[in-house]
């Protein structure tokens, strides 16, 4: 940079950066706010889904909320129990046209039913509403409101099996009608993202960030002293900055896929599943986004096999069998323990990301949740939902909360938006009979 640049004699955090080549590192390097400051480590939120809901008996831990026993179908968790919240007694409210698993996919994270488009009535005098998408916005879609525009991408969603363009397989709405289509091919996914950065980009975005932070070092002496505390602001967020792209360099230029294959063969399912998951850590590492969703399959049954488990029936059949078929039910035991193995490999991935004094899952929520509370009964009570992630401090974590089937799942809706910075949120939902989120969740 050349020493003779003019800087104005008023302080103007836009032209200041602007001088210094920062500006055009973006989404890198988010634009410092009027104080100077970018907060230290930027929080973030997934959304994470699986379908047809839970065995209670099987699912639910046993002990006390600080001293609990994972069950059987969270038990891969157990190495991240310390940074956990198992959130059990929670109730959706069954409102509204549409199946029990078909409303639970579009209810469960907008808090709202689903719109009511024609009356239709069959030859025998039976009746009733056809419905459409849903009415209302995702809770991840308020909060990237918000957090969104500092990043590259106000979101990004993720799907496998996830179904084709109707209301039962669109869980993500950025307004009523409004549904966002996961992206299921992770490749192509990974070449939208990562397909022009390479590690010498990296290293020349650690190069200017050393430059601008030495050029606010040479000017500060120069600048007015009421605006030193500004300045000092802005090279310690470059400091911040200069640390978090030198630990994730490397996934910056993209992360290791599994090797490319055919995503719409069944057997292939795990490869794209442990992609996906690569490319939404990565994204969070990378500040491409700061919200991001991950659905796999449907509320409504797809049909398709488990053959990597030994299962070839589908799991949304198996739920409705009787109690006496131990080998079916065995079946969808495996199922779900897959499903919480996966989970916790998006948590190992997170965790291994060092970011300031904890890692990159201290300051990101994870939300794990289902369409329903069992599959069999189509029953919207005690829908089981896991956190994990400590939101930057705003949750306390390594906790077993009951609720006793008394709390409607629009709290836990609220509290998310609380946790991400949306303190002004009361309700969320336009099926919303309460107000506030949900007790104990945040510090």
């Amino acid at each position: 940079m050349s020493r003779s640049k003019k800087f104005p004699t008023s302080f103007s955090r836009r032209s200041f950066l602007a001088g210094l080549g920062a500006a055009a590192m973006s989404p890198y390097l988010p634009l410092l706010n009027a104080s100077g400051q970018e907060p230290t480590m930027p929080k973030r939120l997934v959304l994470f889904y699986t379908p047809h809901g839970t065995v209670k008996n099987q699912w639910k831990p046993s002990g006390t909320e600080t001293n609990f026993t994972l069950g059987r179908l969270l038990k891969p968790l157990e190495r991240h129990q310390k940074k956990i919240n198992v959130l059990s007694g929670i109730n959706m409210q069954d409102v509204g046209v549409g199946a029990a698993h078909t409303k639970g996919l579009p209810l469960i994270w907008t808090g709202s039913k689903l719109l009511e488009e024609t009356t239709f009535t069959r030859e025998d005098g039976a009746g009733g509403k056809n419905f459409g998408w849903n009415s209302s916005l995702s809770v991840d879609q308020r909060v990237a409101q918000v957090i969104g525009a500092k990043s590259a991408y106000k979101s990004l969603e993720f799907g496998v099996r996830s179904g084709g363009s109707n209301p039962a397989c669109r869980m993500i709405y950025t307004d009523a009608r409004k549904p966002l289509a996961p992206a299921t091919d992770p490749w192509a996914q990974f070449s939208r993202l990562f397909g022009s950065a390479t590690p010498e980009a990296s290293g020349e975005r650690l190069s200017a960030l050393k430059v601008a932070r030495a050029e606010l070092e040479r000017l500060s002496p120069k600048i007015a002293s009421e605006e030193r505390e500004k300045i000092s602001a802005h090279m310690e967020s470059l400091s911040n900055l200069e640390m978090r792209l030198t630990a994730t360099a490397q996934l910056c230029a993209g992360p290791t896929l599994k090797p490319k294959t055919d995503f719409n063969v069944v057997a292939n399912t795990v490869a794209v599943v442990d992609s996906q998951i690569e490319l939404i850590v990565a994204a969070l590492a990378c500040d491409l986004t700061r919200v991001a969703s991950f659905q796999y399959s449907v509320g409504d049954t797809d049909n398709k096999p488990y053959p990597w488990l030994g299962i070839n029936d589908a799991h949304h059949n198996l739920t409705h069998s009787v109690d006496t078929d131990t080998a079916s039910w065995e079946k969808v035991m495996k199922i779900r323990v897959w499903y919480a193995e996966k989970f916790a490999l998006l948590l190992d991935r997170l965790d291994s990301i060092k970011e300031g004094n904890g890692t990159l899952l201290d300051n990101t929520l994870v939300v794990w949740g289902t369409e329903l509370g069992e599959g069999r009964t189509h029953s919207f009570k005690s829908t089981p939902f896991v956190t994990a992630g400590g939101a930057g401090g705003a949750i306390a974590t390594g906790r077993y909360l009951e609720y006793e089937e008394k709390v409607d799942h629009n709290r836990l809706l609220v509290a998310i938006c609380h946790a991400m910075g949306l303190s002004d949120v009361k309700t969320f939902g336009n099926i919303d009979k309460g107000t506030g989120p949900i007790a104990r969740l945040l510090k």
